[in-house]
């Protein structure tokens, strides 16, 4: 069992940084007008079948094309197929793989899901005097793009190049079309430190701008880039005593004079500063005996989750460090109860576990349960869920048989009073 541990963590360790902080999310593309463009046309498909059922996404590598459309499907529940343009590139393939997906509905039981089919590479379908290329590959797309009852993403680097052909034109002029714009180096340096921030890896801002400046707009080069900096820096040692309890307890009951030295023990414990001042609140709270060193720590509090705000509203990461310095002028009050205060966990932090854990029970038996009824996840969800809920709550043969099917803790679910 060890070896199997170790085995998951080494995998974990060794998964490339652009695979491990891929976007899931369209809002974390930080491409507010693409993604409204893109969920326009989307949402066009969930209408009905619209005019125009492709949709081209298209600009230079690192810009977060084929993550806007893994992240398009998982918003609007649909499946996702994925075929690589440069692969498939003769009619009989395209026809093969891509047309006969395109005709059937969704490979999940439920039923009218759509399946999103999404071909990379697509301006090298255009390329020629390629060994191996096929011209018939582009009347093959325009049939895909004609015949398709699911919508069809093409992904390209170049929109002249595919559009370089008479066919590629006519293709072009039967998608909706997408720009993604490289990215500016300010959002590039945000993504770089929050992700460091993750990691637990201190890189100098110096070198983290000079990634940025030298990545030219391609996000993905430049997470490329920190992965092989911060593996550097990575390897300096932490003090791993350094825990939530022991910091806190040091700022709180140390009574040291040394703001510095505070200061540098919440930057190394290790503790993301939003979860730190969790954790701080918490334990501050009960020593109000003392009501006015009391009422200077929640004000202490106040102004650093005042600069915490800020470092999210403006990107500005230099912010933390007067965050941590409200954060270490609690060390210098004299905090007091009535009673010893036992070190507390932050309830909003437990809270939250507990909520996600709720909502991850509440899905995945309304998705279970809607495979039964044939009706979506989302339709058990909203409308049939309380009704199926106490009915399984009451009929405990049903119940079981529930259970043995889908592989359901349904005493856990029940408990959860979903």
């Amino acid at each position: 069992m060890t070896n199997v541990l170790t085995m998951r963590r080494c995998i974990i360790m060794a998964l490339p940084w652009t695979e491990k902080y891929r976007p899931t999310l369209l809002s974390q593309l930080r491409r507010e007008k693409a993604v409204e463009a893109m969920l326009s046309w989307a949402k066009k498909w969930e209408a009905g079948e619209p005019s125009k059922k492709g949709l081209i996404i298209y600009g230079a590598p690192g810009t977060g094309k084929t993550s806007a459309a893994i992240a398009l499907a998982k918003e609007m529940d649909w499946d996702y197929v994925e075929f690589n343009a440069s692969d498939i590139r003769s009619r009989e393939a395209i026809e093969k793989n891509a047309i006969k997906g395109s005709l059937y509905s969704s490979i999940s039981e439920e039923r009218n899901r759509k399946k999103l089919i999404v071909m990379d590479e697509a301006d090298s379908l255009y390329e020629r005097n390629v060994e191996g290329s096929d011209a018939g590959g582009k009347s093959a797309i325009s049939d895909l793009l004609e015949k398709t009852l699911n919508p069809v993403i093409l992904i390209a680097n170049d929109l002249y190049e595919l559009k370089s052909s008479s066919t590629g034109k006519a293709i072009a002029e039967m998608c909706e079309q997408v720009e993604f714009k490289r990215y500016m180096k300010s959002q590039i340096t945000a993504v770089l430190k929050e992700i460091l921030q993750t990691e637990g890896i201190y890189v100098p801002p110096e070198r983290i701008n000079e990634i940025a400046e030298n990545a030219n707009g391609d996000m993905r080069a430049a997470v490329n880039d920190l992965q092989g900096i911060g593996e550097i820096y990575g390897t300096e040692e932490r003090d791993m005593t350094l825990t939530a309890y022991s910091v806190i307890n040091d700022i709180l009951h140390g009574h040291r004079n040394d703001i510095k030295f505070t200061k540098s023990e919440i930057m190394n414990s290790g503790l993301d500063p939003n979860d730190f001042i969790l954790y701080l609140l918490e334990n501050v709270y009960p020593l109000h005996l003392d009501i006015q060193n009391f009422v200077l720590a929640m004000k202490y509090i106040g102004r650093a989750d005042l600069f915490l705000g800020r470092v999210s509203s403006r990107m500005n990461y230099s912010l933390w460090s007067y965050s941590n310095d409200f954060m270490a002028l609690i060390s210098l009050l004299h905090l007091r109860s009535e009673r010893f205060e036992k070190f507390s966990f932050p309830s909003l932090i437990r809270n939250m576990a507990v909520l996600r854990r709720y909502r991850g029970a509440r899905k995945d038996f309304s998705m279970m349960m809607g495979r039964y009824i044939h009706k979506s996840s989302s339709f058990v969800n909203q409308d049939s869920l309380a009704y199926l809920y106490h009915l399984l709550k009451r009929d405990e043969e049903l119940r079981k048989l529930i259970e043995e099917r889908t592989g359901l803790d349904m005493d856990e679910t029940l408990s959860l009073d979903l």
